[in-house]
């Protein structure tokens, strides 16, 4: 063989080497790499992209039909995230706009997840997961609660009391349900916190206004029972005797109807089932006409009424049903008469406040005044700052519950102000008529 020869075959075979080579290349090992490239995306949660792409050689089958599976599973698993992490959005929106307190709690007693409303009704600042139930709200009551929860497997409703760690901050109760959600990884609980405070008070408030009315008309219907005995057991007593008896039981029986009477109106207006007939109230024509229709109760005690009424508040008015407000200056100016001596001045204040678009009324008397421990509970159902003088006087207990509620059910707000020994002041704000002044007088 000549070297010719040789060297043409060796190029040849070179050649062939090389085309052999490219198309191998093209055919098996690009699609291998590419097949890689997309298996590697996939581990590490990229978007693999797709197999195909214009410009590629053609792959060999089996690197298609695996590259094709690859993209229905990589398109699978993406629908699916996208629907589990939209799902704990949702879960998310729930528990934060839940208005109980909710837990997470796994089998070691560790927070797994907290709301919210949780952290605002236990005060614990910042994120709790991974801490201990018990070293967030230091509660025996509820690390006992979730571990009979996680032994026995079943929903378990408790009431706890939780003291705050202010000394002046009343006790808060709580309705706790704890319930066992089996896991892949073990059981967890979820509790839910329901604050029942505001239950609590109402209850109790309750059961002292059922204590207090018991308590009210006990005595005057223990006066009926003893008086009339007394007339049935003794006929034949003084004239002068039976007189006195039944001036005692007359006057009882007037405070007793008269606590009625209040006990059904605040019930009404507690109900919201008392109607409201709102006009345009000319304060200072409807402030005299009051005055003037005490003027016999000021004489029997030597008092004098004074009304005080700006240029404003004289010619404006008031959005407010007239007997309504009749039931409400009657009380204030009855309690400024009966606890001020004889000889002082009521005076009645009207003036317009433009910056809230209100009439401020006050009654303002020269009596003994309100003790600053008294003064914030004087609008309370019952509440007498002096209990024996109250009763003597025939007070039923409700007058100023019922000017709140009439007062609040007409938009506005009313307060009291006192100096002890000096005298009180109630005030009120009612808003100011819309339409045209005039009105009702």
């Amino acid at each position: 063989m000549t070297p010719g020869f040789l060297l043409g075959y060796f190029l040849f075979t070179v050649l062939v080497g090389g085309i052999v080579w490219l198309c191998v290349h093209r055919r098996w090992i690009i699609p291998a790499r590419h097949l890689e490239a997309t298996l590697q995306a996939m581990v590490e949660g990229r978007p693999p992209g797709s197999f195909h792409r214009r410009g590629r050689p053609a792959a060999p089958q089996p690197f298609i039909r695996i590259a094709q599976s690859l993209e229905y599973l990589t398109d699978r698993y993406r629908r699916v995230a996208e629907q589990a992490a939209q799902e704990e959005r949702n879960l998310r929106a729930i528990l934060l706009g839940m208005v109980e307190g909710v837990l997470v709690i796994d089998a070691q007693h560790r927070i797994r997840e907290a709301n919210a409303a949780f952290c605002r009704q236990f005060g614990v600042r910042g994120n709790p997961a991974g801490r201990s139930v018990l070293e967030v709200i230091r509660l025996a009551e509820v690390h006992t609660l979730v571990g009979e929860t996680l032994q026995t497997g079943k929903p378990i409703e408790r009431e706890i009391v939780f003291h705050a760690a202010g000394p002046e901050e009343p006790p808060r109760f709580f309705d706790i349900s704890a319930v066992p959600v089996d896991r892949g990884e073990g059981r967890e609980v979820v509790a839910i916190f329901h604050d029942i405070s505001r239950l609590k008070q109402l209850e109790e408030v309750r059961r002292e206004f059922v204590a207090n009315v018991s308590h009210e008309l006990r005595t005057p219907l223990s006066i009926f029972r003893g008086y009339l005995e007394t007339l049935m057991d003794h006929p034949d007593l003084p004239r002068s005797e039976i007189d006195r008896l039944l001036i005692t039981l007359l006057r009882h029986s007037t405070r007793l109807n008269a606590l009625v009477d209040d006990l059904l109106t605040l019930a009404r207006l507690e109900s919201r089932r008392l109607a409201l007939d709102p006009v345009s109230l000319r304060i200072g024509p409807f402030l005299r006409n009051v005055v003037a229709d005490f003027r016999g109760k000021l004489i029997e005690k030597n008092m004098t009424a004074r009304i005080e009424i700006s240029e404003e508040a004289e010619a404006a008015s008031a959005e407010a049903d007239p007997s309504r407000m009749e039931q409400v200056f009657f009380n204030l100016l009855d309690n400024a008469i009966k606890y001020s001596g004889g000889g002082t001045v009521v005076t009645l204040r009207a003036v317009v406040e433009e910056e809230r678009g209100t009439l401020r009324c006050e009654v303002t008397d020269q009596g003994a005044g309100i003790p600053p421990a008294d003064l914030p509970h004087i609008f309370e159902r019952f509440y007498r700052v002096d209990k024996a003088r109250s009763r003597d006087l025939g007070g039923t207990g409700l007058g100023l519950s019922i000017v709140k509620h009439i007062v609040q059910m007409h938009g506005g707000e009313v307060w009291a102000e006192s100096r002890y020994g000096e005298g009180t002041t109630i005030l009120l704000r009612l808003p100011l008529s819309s339409g045209e002044e005039g009105g009702e007088e």
